[in-house]
């Protein structure tokens, strides 16, 4: 495996960083017994070891190995838990090594970082699920012909809805790739350095405090393609390019299917034969865009090189099968529409099973999804949603599986109440009177109170316990 930095030597995956050999000085990290104790043997076999700080810097790990090293002096200092892997460069780059050995308090330096992913990570599932459950009843009702006045708006009106969906849900991944923001000052949770044992309570207050205030200084960008920041960021964090990656090529996908859409929509405007050329293609090339991002998805979790069948490594694998779909769907459409429908709607599917596993996730605080998997590996981080949450017992800081649950009915119930919605208001386009028009406000209502239970839920994880808070929220969830 080759090194990740600029011109890296190769190096197996296995090959250890600290071979056996003598020529050269001892690294100027390693921590050895004090020479005062040792023997004139013991110095000079120490003094004989060779300094791998270039050759660490050329493969492009320095910062995996500073964290490896202070996790593992951490546990020589009586911490609970050390390093996680053995110091090659297969370990020191796997995802759940990365993040274990960095710690809980790098990836999450505030509260109000904390509560950002998690509320990004949330509606990115929700959205991607309500979406994907709009795509696959339309791209099955585009079959059926025999809807009569109800096609429309069961097909194209139900796309449009999917397509909204879809484009919050990645322009929210993009937007939380480009605004990565780790430890200001580079700590590692529990890392048991010299300076965190000897550091006093006000300086640890003060830190904080500077700490806090850097984030809170921190641009924001809203722009999707800073693909410069965004990759500057990562590297910074030592996470790599992917989930940047990832998340654009969803959103230039949806971006292309939208171009479709719109031609699809418009009063023809060009002759017939160009307009279903360039909608064809739109489509062909979004699609291409949904199956590249699974592949990277795939890659990102590691599933063509292992059996790991976590949630994030068959929410990926799901996602790579929606995207072939997709692409052999926009393939068909050249030769036959009704499997150009119904592919898309398998494809679907896949997305809707995909975007149920990552609600989970979201419920089980993996809040790097499918996308960016560093974050599924911090172990349990009840203790920072104690404090967000104000809760005194940890298990009232997550979301518990009936929660999880109700907010599958919630996007159910949503998507059912857009399509009640979409009917109405095609009467409305049809016969426009005042009583078809309150119809439609009507069956738009259990829409709004859905997702604004969704808000709730993404706030207030478990049922209040107290009065009337307990009753209005469980009036609103049933």
């Amino acid at each position: 495996q080759g090194g990740r930095g600029e011109g890296g030597a190769q190096m197996s995956s296995m090959e250890p960083l600290l071979p056996g050999g003598a020529d050269g000085a001892k690294p100027k990290d390693a921590i050895f017994p004090s020479p005062s104790v040792m023997s004139l043997q013991e110095r000079q076999s120490v003094a004989a070891l060779p300094n791998l700080t270039e050759r660490i810097e050329e493969l492009g790990l320095t910062q995996e190995y500073v964290a490896f090293k202070e996790r593992y002096l951490a546990w020589r200092k009586g911490e609970r838990s050390g390093a996680r892997g053995e110091i090659t460069v297969d370990n020191l780059t796997r995802p759940e090594y990365v993040a274990a050995n960095r710690g809980f308090s790098y990836w999450y330096p505030t509260v109000q970082e904390w509560v950002w992913k998690r509320t990004m990570s949330y509606w990115i599932a929700v959205t991607f699920l309500e979406g994907s459950i709009f795509f696959t009843i339309s791209s099955f009702a585009y079959n059926r012909t025999e809807l009569g006045l109800l096609y429309q708006p069961m097909g194209l009106y139900g796309y449009m809805a999917g397509k909204v969906n879809f484009f919050i849900c990645t322009y929210f991944m993009c937007l939380e790739t480009i605004n990565v923001h780790v430890s200001a000052n580079g700590e590692q949770e529990n890392s048991g350095s010299p300076c965190d044992v000897e550091r006093d309570d006000n300086e640890r207050e003060r830190r904080t405090v500077k700490t806090e205030s850097k984030a809170e200084s921190e641009v924001f960008y809203l722009w999707p393609f800073r693909y410069q920041t965004a990759i500057s960021n990562l590297a910074k964090a030592g996470v790599g390019p992917l989930p940047y990656l990832i998340s654009v090529s969803y959103f230039t996908g949806v971006l292309c299917f939208t171009v479709g859409m719109i031609f699809e929509l418009v009063p023809p405007f060009l002759p017939p034969l160009m307009m279903e050329v360039i909608m064809r293609w739109a489509f062909l090339i979004g699609a291409f865009w949904f199956a590249f991002g699974g592949v990277l998805e795939c890659l990102q979790n590691q599933v063509f090189t292992s059996l790991a069948m976590t949630n994030a490594w068959w929410g990926a694998l799901l996602n790579l099968g929606g995207g072939f779909m997709f692409f052999l769907g926009a393939l068909f459409a050249w030769v036959d529409g009704a499997m150009e429908n119904s592919l898309f709607g398998w494809g679907s599917a896949l997305y809707v099973v995909s975007s149920s596993v990552q609600l989970f996730m979201w419920k089980d605080e993996q809040f790097g999804l499918t996308f960016m998997t560093v974050l599924n590996f911090l172990g349990d981080p009840t203790k920072l949603a104690t404090i967000a949450n104000g809760d005194a017992d940890e298990s009232q800081a997550r979301i518990s599986f009936t929660g999880a649950i109700s907010i599958h009915v919630y996007c159910v119930c949503g998507a059912a109440s857009i399509y009640n919605f979409n009917i109405r208001l095609k009467q409305y386009f049809d016969d426009p009177v005042w009583a078809n028009l309150q119809s439609a406000f009507d069956q738009f209502l259990p829409a709004l109170i859905a997702h604004l239970m969704m808000a709730v839920t993404s706030a207030v994880l478990r049922t209040p316990k107290a009065a009337p808070f307990k009753q209005l929220y469980k009036i609103g969830r049933y």
